[in-house]
């Protein structure tokens, strides 16, 4: 197809694509192209446009070698159709420029994730290589490579599945590599060491094999929170990627035979996706992995291991060389895409020179637990230092009444007036005041209580791996919540109605006006009530989502962005009203009741019993007077409220 009318104009917003769809912001820019996003007319939806190309960025002879491979890369990927791979809409050649029109995804990244949680659990890792290197193998099946395969391109959907996208610098299989002055394409720290060799007398093309080598990067990186190779500089990067080996994997444990072996430096010995698919597999199947003792395993602290010794799991002794030495016929033969037939024979010939059998993952599981941990994570919450990595606990296996040096570690906020604020490392607010009134009828001292910061977005995590006891974040009770992020609530000790909070430069009085524009945006946290909600309003396209309400406030105070609106508690727009009024009004509450509870893991009843019983001491009120609960109320939260009424009900206890 190609567009009406747009042939010779600057990309920009306004710009019609097709006569369909009209650019309305640059999403991204990167080494061969931009991704907008744009409004498909014709359906009324948002989606995201790729311009593969910068034209007039080479020689008219190249440039029309690389619109003809475009468009039939762009055709090619158009045509997988998987669950793991973005969803492609369409593909417009427009003169010589050739556009994808994809999916718009407002998610979160792989990236994100390990920016938030730093290190994954080995079983964790391992389904979401699974799920990329599933898609991965369905985009080389197709006849493309990726070449630029890395956390950042991992996307997941709302319901965890991990997804492949950023195909603007895919070659098709058989495709001459054309680069700007033989430059080097792709993210220098997951590139594959043969790309790095590519000279015009040498020419090295991407493969397959490359492709798995980024896929090893992104899975060393997964469980061992670092990226093997870095450096200073991009040549301190690629010498690193060459010449030196990757440092020794301590927490890889079943996981390492794999990574070593993607991360060969000759890609002729390297397993093909169907080697790494069984290995994947077996981690993410082996029932020992996913026991709750394992589970507690995973997140419960241990000391720092030594170095890898040989022999043990992730050294050059270990698994990943368990069946031969590696010396195999065609070593230095890159695998590139090759036919469905020579694919298979590849395969078998593969299966026979490079086996790392099922049992050896056993026995790497076996050899000790390090690889479950999260690693020397020095993230303020210092979760090594309490020991067993649990609540300090009695004789009887419940919370114990102090713990020696054993400590409570609570996930609060920093970015909610009058809840929960950070002030120079201090937590101030009701809901910090409220941790710590439990902490105390618990048995914790005061510096015995640690907060750590948390979002809407990893609470749930943080929950998950140990990193903290208990969450009061503006945690809002629900059972869909519960089996969602695997926690329990106690509560609730907060009853919170829907709020806006809107630009004062604006005629916005109410959701009715929000919707009268196509171009103002509405923000809220990622996983928060408010995604459905809004969905629900009809006001989807419009959503924008962020980690935390202290990004959607930035953006909202920002006169460059297209926010206008945060969608969050009726509370927590209070407070931030009052915090910049200047800029920022807050709306009228807008109904629908949230109630707050005190989230901790699923299925410590001992724990949930000490919550219920801390908060029903500190809301009582004894001979008539007001509660410990009213007190803490009206120190934070009656100048922006009002007074408080009653104590909610403790429902979820």
């Amino acid at each position: 197809m190609r567009s009406e009318g747009t042939a010779g104009r600057g990309d920009g917003p306004d710009m019609v694509i097709a006569g369909r769809y009209r650019l309305q912001r640059q999403l991204g820019r990167g080494g061969m192209g931009v991704v907008w996003e744009a409004l498909d007319t014709s359906l009324d939806r948002k989606v995201a446009v790729k311009g593969l190309l910068y034209p007039g960025a080479a020689d008219p002879e190249a440039q029309a070698k690389w619109v003809q491979r475009a468009r039939r890369e762009a055709q090619a990927i158009a045509r997988i159709g998987h669950q793991n791979v973005v969803a492609v809409h369409d593909v417009i050649e427009d003169g010589n420029q050739v556009w994808i029109v994809m999916e718009l995804l407002n998610s979160r990244s792989l990236a994100d994730l390990l920016r938030e949680q730093r290190q994954l659990s080995v079983p964790h890792a391992a389904r979401i290589g699974l799920q990329v290197l599933r898609g991965l193998a369905a985009v080389h099946e197709s006849g493309v490579l990726h070449r630029d395969v890395k956390p950042h391109n991992i996307l997941f959907r709302p319901d965890g599945r991990a997804l492949l996208m950023d195909f603007g610098i895919a070659t098709f299989e058989g495709a001459t590599q054309v680069t700007r002055s033989h430059e080097i394409i792709g993210t220098p720290q997951y590139l594959a060491p043969e790309l790095l060799s590519h000279t015009p007398a040498n020419p090295r093309p991407a493969s397959a094999a490359s492709d798995l080598w980024a896929l090893g990067v992104t899975l060393y990186e997964m469980v061992e929170g670092r990226r093997p190779f870095d450096g200073a500089t991009s040549f301190e990067v690629f010498v690193a990627v060459r010449e030196a080996p990757a440092p020794p994997l301590k927490y890889a444990g079943p996981l390492g035979a794999l990574i070593e072996a993607l991360l060969r430096k000759d890609p002729g010995r390297r397993p093909d996706a169907a080697e790494a698919d069984r290995m994947l597999q077996a981690v993410t199947e082996d029932a020992a992995l996913d026991t709750p003792a394992a589970r507690q395993a995973a997140v419960s602290p241990v000391p720092k291991p030594e170095p890898a010794t040989s022999g043990a799991p992730g050294t050059d002794a270990g698994p990943a060389d368990a069946g031969g030495s590696g010396e195999a016929a065609g070593s230095g033969a890159p695998a590139g895409p090759v036919s469905g037939g020579a694919r298979r024979e590849r395969r078998a010939g593969r299966r026979d020179r490079w086996k790392v059998p099922v049992a050896v993952l056993c026995t790497a599981l076996l050899a000790g637990a390090a690889w479950f941990t999260w690693g020397n994570m020095n993230d303020g919450s210092d979760a090594a230092s309490s020991g067993k990595g649990g609540v300090a606990r009695d004789k009887d296996g419940g919370a114990a009444a102090g713990g020696g040096d054993r400590e409570l570690r609570i996930g609060v906020k920093k970015d909610q007036p009058g809840l929960s604020v950070a002030v120079d490392g201090t937590y101030r607010g009701f809901e910090v005041d409220l941790a710590r009134e439990i902490g105390h009828e618990m048995g914790f001292e005061d510096d015995r209580i640690r907060f750590v910061e948390v979002n809407s977005e990893n609470r749930g995590g943080f929950l998950e791996t140990g990193r903290v006891h208990l969450v009061l974040a503006s945690y809002s009770i629900s059972e869909e919540r519960e089996k969602k992020d695997g926690v329990r609530f106690a509560g609730p000790y907060y009853s919170a109605l829907k709020g806006l909070l809107v630009r004062k430069n604006r005629p916005f009085n109410d959701l009715s006006d929000l919707k009268r524009t196509s171009w103002a945006e509405i923000c809220t946290a990622r996983n928060s009530v408010y995604e459905p909600w809004i969905e629900k309003q009809g006001l989807g396209g419009q959503m924008t989502l962020r980690a935390g309400y202290d990004d959607c406030v930035k953006a909202l105070l920002d006169p460059n962005t297209n926010v206008y609106a945060v969608a969050t508690d009726d509370v927590i727009v209070a407070g931030l009203a009052a915090k910049y009024s200047a800029k920022t009004k807050a709306l009228e509450s807008l109904g629908g009741s949230e109630g707050y509870g005190v989230a901790m893991k699923a299925g410590d009843r001992e724990l949930h019993d000490k919550v219920c019983s801390a908060l029903s001491t500190i809301m009582a009120k004894p001979s008539g007077q007001p509660s410990r609960w009213a007190g803490i109320y009206d120190r934070h939260l009656k100048p922006l409220m009002g007074d408080s009424g009653p104590e909610p009900d403790l429902t979820s206890c």
